[in-house]
């Protein structure tokens, strides 16, 4: 059984990283502390498997590939780049070597992990998040508590598309979404 869950993470990084390195060749930006390590574990990956059969030996050595552990987190919009050393959702990263998690704990994912990047892709999702917020609160069918979280909740990702676009290179700060 746990070699098939091996395969199926493995077909997991393959996609992500087949995806990464579309994106990146179509222009897309990437941000975030772990920006540069997601860019060249896309790179890697293309030189390295594009275009190849993936079988049991490949698969297994994508896994065992600690510079190729990317992972999407649609939830969170973003990606991490996993290392078990520096990952702030992994509590007892200090016993990393001894057993400690190999994937990212997206329960914990804390927003000042130096394991995270954001693309194009997933700054429009948030976007379209910010819109639902903003379409919620004018409906203003929650309840107080819950209109303040969310709102709390749009600045915290208005921050996060403005230091997107402020680390791309000649890019204007956009407007707030409205």
């Amino acid at each position: 059984m746990l070699e098939v869950l091996d395969q199926e993470k493995g077909l997991t990084l393959a996609e992500t990283l087949t995806e990464a390195g579309e994106r990146i060749a179509a222009g897309e930006t990437v941000s975030g502390p772990a920006a540069d390590r997601y860019r060249a574990a896309a790179a890697e990956f293309s030189d390295r498997y594009a275009g190849t059969y993936l079988g049991k030996r490949e698969l297994r050595a994508l896994v065992a590939n600690p510079r190729l552990q990317v992972y999407e987190d649609p939830k969170a919009f973003l990606t991490c780049n996993h290392d078990a050393f520096t990952a702030l959702c992994t509590p007892d990263r200090d016993r990393a070597r001894d057993g400690g998690r190999s994937t990212p704990d997206h329960s914990r994912c804390h927003p000042a992990c130096a394991n995270i990047s954001r693309t194009d892709s997933q700054i429009t999702m948030l976007r379209a998040e910010v819109a639902r917020i903003d379409a919620a609160a004018e409906a203003s069918f929650d309840p107080y508590p819950v209109a303040a979280r969310e709102q709390q909740r749009r600045t915290h990702l208005i921050d996060i598309i403005h230091r997107h676009h402020a680390q791309q290179p000649g890019a204007d700060d956009p407007e707030e979404p409205r």
